[in-house]
This record gives C-alpha cells, structure tokens and sequence, in this order.
C-alpha cells in the first residue's frame, strides 16, 4: 500500500514537468490545423497532336469512333541472298497488363521512310510531313491479320519478302474497331521477323518502330489529361496572403471525371508545377510533385500537393500553376475529361511558433 502510495506521488510531479507543457507549446505554435480553400483562378486544357510515340513501350493499333493508332515497323535485312527460305514470318508479342481486343488489321509497305524519334500522324520525320496525314503506304494491302492471344503471327512469300526488302518500311493499320498492345523494342520483347531455313532461324534486326495516333481536340476551356496524346490541365489557384509565413501539412486538390477512355484497371495520375507563366503544352516544368495510383473508374480524384503550395507559399511569385498529368504520357491510350468547375483545393496549415513572425 505505501507502494502504491508513493508512486501515484511520483506521477503527479511527473504530470506538472510534462517535456512540451503549455509555456512550450506556446513557444512551438499551435498544432491544431486551419484549414483554407483557395479560389480557381483558371483552367483549361494544353495538348499535343504531334506527340512522337518512338519511345513508348507499346505498339498500339486499333480505332474507335475518337482515336486510330498504327504501327510504324522497319527491319534492316542487309544485302544477304534469301533464297530457299523454309519460313518467312514477322512476330510481336501481345503485353497483356491491357484489355486487348480482337481485331483484324491490313499490312502495307511504305513509300516513305520514317525516323521514329519524330514520327506521328502528321510527320514522318523532322520537318517533313507525310504526303497523307497517317502514313505514306501503297493502297494495296500486303496482309491481312487478325490479332488476338499473345502474339501476332504474320507469314509471308517469297515475293512479299522481296517487296518488303526493298520498301521503307511497313505500316499495320486497323481494319475492324478495338485495340491490342504490343510490346516495341523499350519494352523487352522486341518485334522479330523471322527466316527459317533448314531448321536454322534467323532474326532480322529491327531499325525503327513506334505507333502514330490521332484523336479528339478538345477545346481549350474544357479540362482533360490523356496520354497517347497528350493532354495536359492547367490549373491555377489564387494565393492566398493568409498563408504568409504558415507551415502548409495538407493540400487536397479535388476534381471529378465527366468521362474517361483506358484499356487498364488503373491509371497513375500526377501534378508537375509551372516553372514559368503558361505559354503552351511545352511550358517549362518542375519533376512530379505528386503521384497517385487510382482506379480507373473513380469517380473522384484527389492529391496531396502540399509540396507546391508550401513552395509557392515560401515564394508567392512562383505560382505560376500547374498541369495535372496522366503518367507516363506515352505509354497507352487514355484520357480523362474533368466536369467543368469541379476542381477545389483546400490547404491545411499551422501559424508559426511564437516569436519567429
């Protein structure tokens, strides 16, 4: 009992010299969060239809009543004899992480050569323009395929591998509506074309590969991020002088999707901060600020982007905005349209410690 008696003694002591007592806490500041919402200065959408996708991972091809994608492939054969050929095959492998489609599709040669690092749907290379938006490729169809499982398996002839030789290429374009992936040469499974003679097979080495797109244009008040094409929303929010030297511990930027178009069960979305006032789409940026998996049909999104307020409150004049991203841009076919005026930020922040004004 005397014990007990004199450890609840020692407790009490121990209660009146508490480490952060209420003098201190005075000092630190008061932990209790305020919370603001900040007023939407503007957003509106920045895209680019010249997008080169020779980087991607993916080959895509497919169309809908908004999007067709093609596939761009050049193989360099050399000046070797290719006679008593057994086979004569060109195979990509199918990347299942997406919900492909089976679809048929028509193979051409082209007329022109391209250079992956600048093609699109409207450029074959830097500074020249395809002659038809889409490719230049003869009108007459060298195959056609149906792409379904995990690969795409085409068989050619003597004569098909003699004209394919001697084009610039050739170019898979959709026939029936839907979309299948492959994986391009970034992505580990390269696309082959394969000789077979003997039982011995040889495999062409692949030059150039990347697909080319074309796509809605939305108009420039409306709100949408996309990859494929890319489609960047610039948001902005008015700095508020109240945040003056706060420290910010939350930031929940808050939007809400119209409609979305994606082949995958989930999207990464991201937040990159202007580095200068909004010109275009190329605008110079800082690194992902945020990153957030979702799924891909939520129905609202939200990220913390305290990093950029905290910036903007440490340097008022950097708030310039920023664009909310699909992430990577061109790994797919995708897009997001935002219900106009569903964008809210609301910041939750601690005054300084006392003395430190």
């Amino acid at each position: 009992m005397i014990r007990f008696a004199l450890l609840t003694v020692l407790l009490f002591i121990c209660c009146n010299e508490l480490p952060i007592g209420e003098e201190e806490l005075n000092i630190r500041g008061n932990f209790d969060a305020q919370e603001l919402e900040l007023t939407l200065n503007n957003t509106l959408t920045e895209f680019d239809k010249f997008a080169n996708l020779g980087k991607s991972t993916n080959l895509v091809v497919g169309k809908n009543n908004d999007y067709e994608s093609r596939m761009l492939l050049e193989f360099d054969f050399g000046d070797s004899s290719y006679q008593g050929l057994d086979e004569i095959k060109l195979i990509l492998q199918t990347n299942l992480n997406f919900n492909n489609d089976t679809i048929k599709v028509s193979i051409h040669l082209l007329t022109h050569e391209f250079d992956e690092d600048q093609a699109n749907w409207f450029q074959r290379m830097s500074g020249e323009s395809w002659e038809s938006e889409g490719g230049d490729f003869n009108d007459d169809s060298l195959r056609f395929a149906e792409l379904k499982g995990d690969s795409l398996l085409v068989t050619f002839n003597y004569i098909e591998l003699d004209e394919i030789i001697n084009a610039d290429g050739m170019i898979i374009i959709p026939v029936d509506s839907g979309f299948s992936h492959f994986y391009s040469k970034e992505g580990g499974y390269v696309p082959k074309f394969l000789l077979v003679k003997n039982g011995v097979t040889s495999s062409m080495p692949l030059s150039n590969d990347c697909y080319i797109v074309t796509g809605p244009e939305p108009f420039y008040t409306e709100s949408w991020i996309g990859s494929g094409i890319p489609y960047r929303n610039y948001v902005k929010f008015e700095y508020d002088s109240i945040l003056d030297d706060k420290k910010a511990i939350y930031a929940e930027l808050t939007f809400r999707p119209e409609q979305h178009f994606i082949m995958r069960d989930s999207i990464e979305i991201g937040v990159k901060q202007l580095l200068a006032p909004l010109d275009d789409f190329n605008t110079a940026t800082g690194p992902l600020i945020a990153l957030v998996r979702f799924a891909a049909d939520d129905t609202v999104f939200n990220i913390d982007i305290v990093r950029h307020i905290q910036h903007i409150i440490e340097e008022p004049d950097s708030n310039f905005g920023f664009f909310i991203v699909l992430s990577p841009e061109n790994y797919e076919i995708a897009n997001y349209k935002m219900i106009s005026g569903s964008h809210t930020l609301k910041v939750g922040y601690i005054p300084p410690p006392q003395g430190r004004y």
